[in-house]
């Protein structure tokens, strides 16, 4: 079954137009653009944002509240596009255009 769902991925990925599928962004999470400086900023506004490492976004943002997690990481947080995956009409989703997106599959 796997095989067939890579098979219709790869051809929609070349362009194909199934029926009653279509290609969209798949989730993705939201990351730190630079670590360093987001431990500086919360170690600052006087709060410790490590476990082992940084703490995560979720963590980071219940630790800290909304509004003070957004002042101090407005320019520190992306969030990656997703892996294009095959869904149904219906899903809510915008259709993906590949020639707006660069897929590149990350190894």
């Amino acid at each position: 079954m796997n095989d067939i769902k890579d098979y219709a991925l790869s051809q929609a990925l070349d362009g194909k137009q199934w029926t009653v599928w279509k290609l969209v962004e798949g989730r993705s999470v939201r990351k730190y653009t630079d670590e360093n400086a987001v431990a500086e900023a919360v170690k600052s506004a006087g709060a410790d944002p490590y476990e082992h490492k940084v703490l995560g976004l979720t963590a980071m943002q219940k630790l800290l509240g909304k509004k003070q997690f957004e002042e101090l990481f407005s320019g520190l947080i992306y969030k990656p596009q997703g892996k294009p995956t095959l869904v149904p009409d219906s899903d809510k989703r915008p259709e993906w255009n590949s020639a707006e997106n660069d897929f590149k599959e990350e190894s």
